[in-house]
């Protein structure tokens, strides 16, 4: 069974109070072993006193008979238990309930200590002297049964208040709990249904100083998820209207290649949108961690205006990095018929990253990029080459998963030289079979397991590059180190005429 955040609140203080009791208690025995000692202690010097002083003449007279009704009178005092008086030979002369005077108690220093409240009597003896001359001693017994029935109604009394504490503390921790969780809970629940694409979410948290603002940022957050998932169903939407009014707009004998173009548009979207969807759950996990820290601290009481204003902020750069997300996806639908331009070619490999890394990155992959000194200007459009990166890197990503590479790399380099530019990329998958090498630029062709590939990536790259762009694109079984270990790997060489 699993405890709420409130009742886990309730049990962490009332284990704290009781041990904040325990303590209590424990330092009331202590005091009170302290000042009883203190009093046992003044009571037996005066008895030291009393005793001595009486009985010093009859010792010397040899007055048995007043010896004997001192240690009798003195024994009617509660807390002693017995009384003997013995000469300075150690010859017993008189005693008071003590029935062997042959065997006297040892001597102790401690009237609480293991031994005495064990037997519940603390054993002593006083010297007494006339002059410096030893007359003899008197042995005492104090009783210590006072102080363990003293500690025994101290102890049961300190249970007695714990408990009724604990139980009014239990009650007011319960209700203040409940009282205080009331919105969080319901802010908790909102970031939940949002995360598990509920996002029409909305909270109200009434008109509380310390929550109104909270209030806005979520609710703001919240409208622009709606927003960007609308824009992207409405863009996917469009992406298949135009692939209707295409398909029936083409001429017969270009049907099949713009078929496969639109096919390989689909196979990037839909790898964008799964990028997006892993984009997306680390800022909405972020957002549901922090609503529950700052619930935890709102039931803790620890909670201040500051707080709520920086969590307010954090939400609200996640929710703008959302929405940022959306525009990338748009950028690249919007501007795929964009027109010829020079353009860097790092430019189109950035947008391409801003596409794939998370995939990369969530599938343990290194990518290593060897920047050019040099400016890299090509003329076509952006975008298509754009999808050749995507189609590539997707390409290396499928194949290290599929042959469980443990230490996965894509390396990519730049080469500017006799008005060309050379672009390689290569992973330590183990390569590409050389019988199908020269089948991979291919349609329809794939390598992939369980044919879950379309086999047109890798062809409309080829198709790009050879038509739009003029260039080249092969591909070689090479040899790469990693890690101080060297692997063998499929490289791909795009060459493209400046």
């Amino acid at each position: 069974m699993r405890l709420s955040l409130s009742w886990k609140w309730v049990i962490a203080s009332l284990l704290i109070e009781s041990l904040m009791l325990t303590l209590m208690v424990i330092k009331n025995v202590n005091q009170l072993e302290i000042n009883l000692s203190a009093q046992t202690n003044v009571r037996l010097d005066e008895q030291k006193i009393l005793l001595k002083s009486a009985l010093v003449a009859p010792l010397v007279q040899m007055d048995y008979a007043t010896i004997n009704a001192i240690l009798n009178e003195t024994k009617n005092i509660l807390t002693i238990d017995y009384l003997a008086v013995v000469d300075n030979q150690n010859n017993c002369i008189s005693t008071v309930g003590l029935k062997d005077c042959l065997k006297l108690p040892e001597k102790e220093l401690n009237p609480f200590s293991k031994e005495s409240l064990e037997d519940e009597r603390f054993d002593t003896n006083i010297p007494i002297t006339l002059f410096s001359e030893s007359l003899g001693k008197i042995y005492l017994g104090l009783s210590t049964k006072f102080y363990v029935q003293a500690k025994k109604e101290m102890i049961t009394r300190s249970i007695i208040i714990a408990i009724m504490e604990l139980i009014l503390s239990a009650i007011l921790l319960i209700t203040v709990s409940k009282w205080i969780i009331k919105n969080l809970v319901k802010l908790t629940h909102s970031a939940d249904a949002i995360a598990r694409g509920d996002y029409s979410q909305r909270i109200n948290l009434g008109n509380s100083k310390e929550t109104i603002e909270l209030q806005e940022s979520f609710n703001l957050m919240a409208r622009n998820i709606e927003k960007s998932i609308l824009d992207l169903k409405h863009l996917n939407q469009k992406e298949k209207e135009l692939f209707e009014e295409l398909k029936s707009q083409v001429k017969i004998n270009h049907e099949q290649d713009i078929l496969l173009k639109h096919q390989s548009r689909m196979v990037i979207i839909g790898e964008m949108l799964n990028n997006i969807a892993h984009q997306w759950r680390q800022p909405l996990s972020a957002i549901t961690v922090q609503m529950s820290g700052l619930k935890l601290r709102k039931e803790l009481d620890l909670i201040e205006d500051e707080e709520i204003e920086n969590t307010a902020d954090s939400v609200m750069k996640y929710a703008n990095y959302l929405s940022n997300t959306i525009d990338d996806f748009r950028d690249y639908v919007k501007d795929y018929n964009s027109k010829k331009e020079y353009f860097n070619i790092e430019t189109s490999l950035n947008k391409a990253l801003d596409i794939v890394s998370v995939s990369l990155e969530n599938n343990f992959i290194t990518l290593n990029i060897e920047h050019s000194e040099n400016e890299l200007l090509v003329d076509g459009v952006i975008n298509e080459l754009t999808q050749v990166f995507i189609n590539i890197l997707n390409n290396s990503k499928d194949i290290l998963n599929e042959n469980n590479i443990q230490e996965k790399l894509i390396e990519i380099k730049f080469l500017k030289e006799n008005n060309k530019i050379t672009i390689t990329i290569q992973d330590n998958a183990g390569g590409v079979k050389e019988d199908i090498i020269h089948k991979i630029f291919d349609p329809y062709f794939t390598t992939k397991y369980n044919n879950q590939g379309t086999g047109i990536g890798l062809y409309m790259s080829a198709k790009i590059i050879h038509e739009h762009f003029l260039g080249q694109i092969i591909v070689k079984n090479e040899n790469i180190e990693f890690n101080n270990k060297t692997y063998k790997g499929a490289k791909f060489f795009i060459i493209l005429p400046l």
